[in-house]
């Protein structure tokens, strides 16, 4: 079983290397097209109109206004494809303006290759206007990054970078790409090497899992994101339910993993604190976490080490912080081998569990929706009320994207990047959210995709209300439906919620509808 392999068309893999004479950036956009690559992302400046101006006429440039769109719009693209995209960004105030959403990126294991526009290469050490140290800058939030020194160097390191944000754990890997780099000769060598990941999980590591299962009196799952990078949604559900065993979301879920329809669905575990998962977890006997992270919280005020836990994971440097069992394999092949293998069936009745409705106006516009959200990929981005979301909608797999990290602004950039697929995205997104990406909008409109912005206008940072803190600086007042006008949404303030949601959503138009709440 493999992960990523080189597109490159078998017409022109020979036993020799067959070349001619290119410019770095022509180069670069063949081996692209080679990789089945046909777009690029960015903002664009002067350091990098010597690659831009070499952009092929079957590409396309997606145009984002801000830097750190267009990175939030190749993941979305990301998302939809499962193909590593490619990002240009102007030189240090791009990438400044970026790392907010690379680091999405890079906590999100996403692949992209980042390429930087950089200054003339023997002028770098005069440190001109617009020159920037990338690596020093990038470090934290890049699997690597490099400086293009040369025009022999460029191939190599842009082949380097591909392999390399394709090799789990997958993430974006930076390119500083000199203006007058871009436009030197280089042989173009028709033959892209191909790239193997292997991926399948070993008897020794499937037999100790076995092994664990049939010791234990009781056992759940916990699902992660890598159940839907892998698209293991089946196999899961198969799994599950030949055991006959619980299956919660990991804390902090960005990609949803399961059917929250299905009988052994038992929601998501709580994002707050580990206590709370150590509450739910600790009646089970083993927790085989897939693909996730249980230790992912915002107040990890206890030791979850206490749990008997086995985790399966393709991301090494996830396992080897986890102080519990580790498999590092593909979470897909375990699942399938484990399945074949096993033989028992574990005694499990579900009880429901009681949960507050914490804004019963906003539950019963949740409601409202839920009928139309079949036919949407939901991008949320509403942290004070995503619980009561993920808790009225049907989740199917991958029909539900949240931010990793925490960044707010990644929700409309990166549903306006998936929307550019063809698949019709809802965001639902608070206004504090809404404020950092609202130029997103424009790139909507500009490649006339199907786009709905539900804006929940909680009149300042609500989620931070939650801990008594009263301060007017809490409070910023904005009109998210006026700014969306300005971008060319047709837009509005809700005041029949049966009437508006079902303008918002019964129609392919793009729309934002805003609801304030009290």
């Amino acid at each position: 079983m493999k992960l990523y392999e080189s597109l490159t068309p078998q017409s022109s893999i020979t036993s020799s290397n067959i070349f001619s004479f290119v410019k770095v950036g022509e180069s670069f956009f063949n081996i692209m097209r080679s990789l089945g690559i046909r777009q690029i992302f960015g903002n664009p400046g002067t350091t990098e109109l010597t690659f831009l101006k070499q952009i092929p006429k079957d590409f396309t440039y997606y145009l984002a206004l801000h830097d750190g769109i267009s990175v939030g719009m190749a993941e979305g693209f990301y998302l939809a494809t499962r193909t590593p995209q490619v990002v240009n960004l102007h030189s240090s105030p791009g990438l400044t303006n970026s790392i907010s959403f690379i680091y999405e990126a890079y906590v999100s294991r996403i692949p992209l290759i980042i390429i930087v526009g950089q200054q003339y290469s023997n002028k770098l050490v005069d440190e001109p206007i617009l020159y920037g140290d990338f690596i020093k800058i990038s470090s934290g939030v890049v699997k690597s990054a490099y400086e293009i020194r040369n025009e022999e160097e460029a191939i190599k390191l842009f082949i380097r970078a591909y392999k390399e944000s394709i090799t789990p754990p997958y993430g974006p890997v930076l390119l500083s790409l000199p203006l007058d780099v871009a436009e030197k000769e280089v042989k173009d060598y028709l033959q892209f090497p191909r790239h193997f990941v292997g991926s399948l999980c070993d008897d020794m590591s499937l037999e100790f899992i076995l092994n664990e299962i049939n010791k234990a009196k009781s056992m759940a799952i916990v699902a992660g994101y890598e159940i839907g990078i892998f698209n293991a949604y089946e196999e899961l559900m198969k799994f599950a339910e030949k055991l006959n065993v619980p299956v919660y979301n990991e804390p902090y879920m960005s990609i949803s993993p399961y059917d929250s329809s299905h009988p052994l669905f038992m929601g998501s575990l709580s994002r707050y604190r580990a206590s709370d998962i150590l509450k739910e977890l600790e009646k089970y006997d083993l927790i085989l976490v897939i693909g996730g992270w249980i230790n992912y919280v915002v107040f990890p005020d206890v030791d979850l080490s206490k749990l008997n836990v086995i985790e399966i994971t393709f991301d090494y440097k996830e396992a080897t912080r986890r102080p519990w069992s580790t498999v590092v394999c593909n979470p897909k092949d375990a699942i399938i081998k484990l399945s074949e293998k096993i033989n028992r069936r574990f005694e499990f009745k579900r009880e429901e569990r009681l949960d507050s409705v914490e804004n019963t106006f906003l539950n019963d516009i949740f409601k409202e929706i839920k009928p139309y959200a079949e036919n949407y990929v939901i991008f949320s981005e509403a942290p004070t009320h995503r619980d009561l979301l993920i808790k009225n909608i049907r989740l199917k797999p991958s029909s539900l994207y949240i931010t990793r990290s925490g960044l707010l602004g990644w929700g409309l950039s990166a549903g306006v990047g998936y929307s550019l697929s063809g698949r019709k995205v809802l965001a639902i997104i608070g206004d504090g959210s809404f404020n950092y990406s609202p130029q997103a909008l424009w790139s909507s409109v500009r490649y006339n995709t199907v786009m709905k912005v539900l804006v929940i206008n909680n009149r300042g940072y609500k989620s931070l209300a939650r801990y008594n803190l009263n301060a007017d600086w809490l409070l910023p007042l904005t009109t998210p439906w006026k700014v969306a006008l300005g971008y060319g949404f047709e837009a509005k303030e809700l005041e029949d919620p049966k009437r508006d949601i079902s303008w918002l959503l019964g129609d392919n138009k793009r729309k934002l509808l805003e609801i304030i709440l009290d």
